[in-house]
């Protein structure tokens, strides 16, 4: 009876760190999802970074005025 008992929580242990396992290495592969808002927040930071670009060459040509 001891035996059974044990048998069962041993398979409800490795049932458990099998879940546990999955869980934690699945989240480090990105879904479609992910790639496509990764992808628009790189065309944002681009966009922000040529309107930078033109804000600072706009200041020094005030500047120099």
């Amino acid at each position: 009876m001891i035996e059974t008992g044990c048998m069962v929580a041993l398979i409800i242990l490795a049932s458990a760190f099998h879940k546990y396992i999955d869980r934690r290495y699945k989240g480090s592969i990105p879904s479609d999802a992910e790639e496509r808002i990764m992808a628009r927040m790189n065309g944002l930071e681009q966009r922000l970074t040529d309107i930078q670009d033109v804000m600072i060459t706009l200041d020094e040509k005030m500047n120099r005025s």
